[in-house]
């Protein structure tokens, strides 16, 4: 029976040197480790107005509109310009399976990957970049707004899975810097 008090010792001394803790902590009162304040300081660039690529544009509206309100919860304006969020992203298409008869798709994979750029705006100085992806997939069917509607559907699903990755890992970054 020693064995199991030693073994029960040595998990407890193990989870006390873990410097696990919950990533918004602290975050009702805004308290000194929780990465709120610096989240509501992001300044998040507008989406670059490409003509030929409408539904791309719309995708990239949503992700920053989703980042938006994860940032801050009302999506107005920062309470004070401390970082510059930029986010270029693109959105690809793969036909997933194919009706021999017909020679149509019958499901579709949207892939969409955003790449993010932190930066401090007082000293222009890069602070976190990184690469997000992910995919949704759609029915295609013999009609058109069908279709229009499912790819569509399917952008705003991925845009809204990026958006978290992205608002994870940058709130992970204050977080890990605030608690240093």
């Amino acid at each position: 029976m020693w064995w199991r008090s030693a073994a029960l010792a040595l998990v407890l001394l193990a989870a006390g040197a873990c410097q696990i803790r919950p990533l918004y902590m602290d975050a009702s009162t805004g308290g000194p480790l929780s990465p709120t304040p610096d989240l509501k300081a992001i300044v998040i660039d507008p989406v670059a107005n490409r003509p030929d690529e409408i539904e791309e544009n719309r995708v990239a509206q949503v992700v920053r509109n989703e980042l938006l309100f994860l940032f801050r919860g009302k999506g107005g304006p920062p309470d004070e310009e401390r970082y510059r969020l930029r986010i270029i992203s693109s959105v690809s298409t793969d036909q997933l399976a194919v009706e021999l008869e017909e020679d149509l798709p019958s499901a579709v994979l949207l892939t969409l990957q955003a790449t993010f750029i932190l930066s401090e705006i007082a000293t222009e100085r890069t602070l976190l970049t990184g690469t997000s992806s992910t995919s949704a997939s759609y029915d295609f069917s013999s009609q058109r707004f069908s279709n229009v509607r499912a790819e569509r559907d399917a952008g705003e699903r991925a845009a809204r899975v990026v958006a978290q990755n992205i608002g994870t890992r940058i709130a992970s970054y204050f977080a890990a810097r605030r608690g240093t």
